[in-house]
Parts: C-alpha cells; structure tokens; sequence
C-alpha cells in the first residue's frame, strides 16, 4: 500500500502539469492516498497478530515502519504545501 501511494503522488506531481489547485488534486492528495495509507496502517497493524503463526517477525515489523514513516512523511508534506501554498 505504502508503494502505491508513493506511485500514485510521483504520477500525480510528474503528469500533473503543475495543476496543483484544482480539485482533482485535492481529491487524489487529500482523498484517494490518506485512504491507501490508513489502509496499510489497517493492515500492517493486522498483520502483527499473525506474527507468532507465520514466524515472519522482520517483514511484519518493517512493513509497519514503512507504513508509519511514509505516513508521518506525507503528514509533513500536507503541512508544508498548506503553510507554503494556501496562504489567504
């Protein structure tokens, strides 16, 4: 999921053209990709149960710091682009 979002914003910011006001954009950067996130954050924590059963602890945990860094990254990206960007 992480990897998807991180696609999906690369696409998003080379193809734009630079069209960062419209609302296709607001929906893709404030919908569509908190969504993925949350649902990697969902399934990462899920996952964690199934630790003791698979036996796979690295992949478990860096899968969930994975998701929570590019979480917190695009959490820092938001504020930036909001104090940078939407000023009245």
């Amino acid at each position: 999921m992480p990897f998807l979002c991180a696609g999906f914003a690369s696409f998003y910011v080379l193809f734009g053209k630079g069209d960062y006001a419209s609302y296709r954009f607001l929906i893709s950067f404030l919908g569509i990709i908190p969504v993925l996130l949350a649902l990697g954050l969902f399934l990462s924590m899920k996952s964690i149960s199934l630790i003791e059963e698979k036996g796979d602890k690295d992949y478990a945990y860096s899968g969930l710091v994975l998701n929570l860094f590019l979480t917190l990254l695009y959490l820092a990206s938001v504020l930036y682009c909001t104090l940078k960007f939407y000023r009245p």
